[in-house]
């Protein structure tokens, strides 16, 4: 393509001219609309927070929490666009966000000049904005998010270690509270708020004064009450606006459209859902609340297919609904998705770029008998992205052996268009993970076994959950295992020249010279002893992230959708959970780790081509001088080529990260879970990173997920399956990920 060309291209894109795919003419339109717009930054959630707390210093945290968001939800402004169906925004524009001011202050202003033009996720915020936030909101709230003061509890260095070192780190964590969650649709659907307000106020009056508990849960009763009554009162608004711009219309099908709507929020989401346009609102609606509300990614839908079926099954029935205005609702639900953007600093922008925010949509899967729970929704969410073509949310497939062909063909159909979805997640797996989540090494998770067939679903990236009842931040802290071995060889040390914090000083600990390694063993244990180390480092601070989280972050409009915290009388981010899972750790590098170590044994310790002094001079130099050793280390044994010698040593590493994490706790009495799941954090974390073992070099990426090391799997694909196949997936209970790529002439059938 011509750079004329590529530019004319473009323009179109910006203007919505190419973007105009869907099903019908109203889903072109709102596909159009969303990719017209750039995505920016709403500050009306950071006014109302910073006026609500203003006027309530010195009262209880969760009273000031619990009436912010009731108040930001009483005072939202209805936007309501042109060939809209469903009703709701989380911001005033499309690929709108609001600025999370309590997680956001202590970066933003250093951002706000670069934010427009920046080279990752650029965002939109206008002047008039940009001066209110240094003026006011800023100085109010820079001291007080929750990095702020968590760094209060440790040293500049650990704080600076922690977040841009590049071994062990929890900045996810301190910046995206409100995330990683899977709400409680099924309750809604068939109680609506209305049932959460009835069940708050019964609480309420059935508290005993004379109970010391009674104290605070009185406080959180009555601030569920008033949060509640403003998520009425902001449907009441979107049915007011409705019927105001009902009132102006001329388009008599436009008109009725406009009327629907309004009779949809005056129902919805207050009292249960009557069919499927209702159900559907519901869905969007709470979508928008929990990311009004919270500040990271990681919402999700679940087993949609499963909750609306129902409705729809009612609407083909009486004939008030056909598939193709179905396949149109979950279209527009689609673009809604696409257009809520992830608001974070330039720094994470790097290494989680994409604006993405990993929504899922899951279908297929078991039902409580184990049976196939397939329905005619499932072909359509698979469907509607084959038309719709947004990137999300993340459509995926649970898969099992009793699979229908045709759902299979369906989600293989999607797959070819090359967009990235669907997901594909072995429910069988996805069982074993659950049944274990949480609980440790020897305990058991607290859910029932028809919990998890019936509601088990993926949230975020693969991270394992059960819809309602579970709450907790599963996207926690990364270790970057590919740089243990590389730390073993230089006493703990970052090696000059690689980005992020404190190259040529001590980044995890020092372990001695390596000449005292006589044996693979000695360096294997060394290895695995700064693994420990960063999982024990990252797990020490992020308790005390969790600890302020509970105490000072409350978060009402999860609690209410996290089934039995308002029984317990305890806020979702305090432990109201059935399930309280995090402070997840997840590895990155694990391809480079495992190549690093099997390198090391063949060449050094086997073969004795050289000696571990010349390997740490090896690396120190990033192998400038040593490019035959660094031949025979590229030329050794790779993982994911069905080759055991290699092979076996990552099964060891696999579960020694896994029994490390789960033996840990967290602040709110559950254990820690391990996880492999950063889609991008390979290609920042290496940029941290200095030469590794296995023949990388300084700054390069680690290997992606759990996957082979980049073009190290050289056997093609099912080679690298039968790796993967020999891990023990169930001990990772927060999930893994692998990704595969296939090309086209792979997939061609032979005669």
């Amino acid at each position: 393509m011509s750079e004329s060309a590529g530019a004319k291209m473009g323009l179109e894109i910006r203007d919505g001219k190419i973007a105009k795919v869907g099903s019908t003419k109203r889903i072109q339109e709102l596909n159009g609309m969303l990719h017209a717009e750039r995505p920016n930054g709403d500050i009306f959630r950071a006014r109302v927070l910073t006026k609500v707390y203003k006027e309530t210093e010195g009262q209880p945290q969760i009273r000031r929490r619990y009436k912010a968001s009731a108040e930001l939800y009483r005072t939202m402004k209805p936007i309501i666009y042109d060939y809209e169906r469903l009703a709701g925004w989380p911001a005033s524009r499309i690929r709108g966000v609001q600025i999370a001011i309590e997680m956001h202050a202590h970066w933003l202003a250093d951002d706000l000049d670069n934010m427009e033009n920046r080279p990752y996720d650029p965002f939109q915020i206008s002047e008039a904005d940009k001066k209110e936030l240094r003026e006011e909101l800023i100085p109010y709230w820079k001291d007080k998010t929750l990095t702020s003061l968590w760094a209060q509890y440790l040293t500049e260095d650990e704080v600076n270690k922690m977040q841009a070192g590049g071994f062990a780190d929890i900045v996810n964590y301190i910046t995206s509270h409100g995330s990683h969650f899977l709400p409680d649709y099924p309750y809604l659907m068939e109680h609506g708020f209305v049932g959460l307000y009835e069940k708050a106020k019964k609480c309420l009056e059935e508290l005993d004064p004379n109970d010391p508990a009674s104290i605070d849960k009185k406080e959180f009763y009555m601030g569920l009450i008033e949060v509640l009554l403003g998520i009425k009162q902001l449907a009441e608004n979107y049915a007011d606006t409705a019927a105001e711009m009902a009132q102006k219309e001329s388009d008599p099908i436009r008109k009725s459209e406009l009327l629907a709507m309004e009779e949809c929020m005056r129902h919805v989401p207050w009292n249960p859902p009557r069919n499927f346009y209702e159900a559907i609102e519901v869905v969007w609606l709470v979508f928008c609340l929990l990311f009004i509300e919270g500040a990271g990614p990681s919402v999700t839908y679940g087993r949609f297919d499963q909750y609306m079926y129902p409705f729809y099954k009612k609407g083909i029935e009486d004939g008030t609904l056909t598939p193709e205005l179905a396949m149109e609702f979950i279209e527009e639900l689609y673009i809604k998705t696409t257009s809520n953007p992830w608001f974070q600093s330039t720094d994470l922008a790097y290494y989680f770029g994409g604006y993405y925010r990993y929504p899922h949509v899951d279908v297929g899967g078991l039902d409580k008998n184990r049976r196939d729970a397939s329905n005619e929704l499932s072909y359509l969410c698979l469907r509607a992205m084959r038309y719709v073509k947004t990137t999300a949310p993340s459509v995926s497939l649970l898969l099992h052996q009793k699979t229908p062909d045709d759902l299979l063909l369906e989600a293989v159909k999607l797959a070819a268009e090359g967009m990235g979805h669907p997901s594909f997640f072995n429910v069988e797996t996805l069982i074993g993970m659950l049944e274990n989540k949480s609980g440790g090494l020897y305990g058991k998770s607290p859910y029932t076994m028809e919990q998890i067939l019936e509601w088990g679903s993926p949230i975020g990236c693969v991270e394992p959950g059960v819809m309602g009842y579970q709450y907790g931040h599963t996207d926690s802290c990364i270790i970057n295992v590919g740089y243990a071995p590389t730390l073993v060889l230089t006493r703990g040390i970052k090696p000059e020249g690689v980005d992020g914090y404190g190259a040529g000083e001590l980044l995890s600990f020092d372990g001695g010279d390596p000449s005292q390694y006589k044996t693979f063993g000695d360096f294997y244990k060394a290895v695995k002893d700064q693994i420990e180390w960063g999982i024990k480092a990252a797990h020490k601070n992020a308790i005390i992230a969790e600890k302020i989280l509970a105490e000072q972050f409350q978060l009402p409009t999860y609690t209410l959708l996290t089934r039995g915290a308002i029984e317990r009388g305890i806020d979702a981010a305090s432990g109201g959970a059935l399930c309280n899972v995090g402070p997840t750790i997840q590895l990155v590098g694990f391809g480079t780790l495992v190549d690093s170590v099997a390198a090391v044994k063949k060449v050094i310790y086997e073969d004795k081509a050289y000696t571990i002094e010349d390997l740490k001079g090896a690396i120190d130099a990033n192998f400038e001088g040593y490019e035959d050793l660094r031949t025979k280390l590229l030329a050794a044994p790779k993982y994911g080529n069905d080759d055991d010698y290699v092979d076996d040593i990552a099964a060891e590493l696999w579960t020694f990260f896994a029994t490390t994490t789960k033996s840990l706790k967290n602040y709110r009495g559950s254990y820690c879970d391990p996880a492999v799941q950063m889609v991008q954090a390979h290609i920042g974390f290496g940029a941290m990173t200095g030469a590794t073992p296995n023949g990388r070099l300084a700054g390069q990426p680690l290997s992606d997920t759990m996957s082979a090391t980049q073009q190290a799997d050289t056997h093609g694909p099912t080679f690298a399956a039968r790796s993967y196949g020999k891990l023990n997936y169930p001990i990772y209970t927060n999930g893994t990920l692998l990704n595969m790529w296939i090309s086209n002439s792979e997939l061609i059938a032979r005669k």
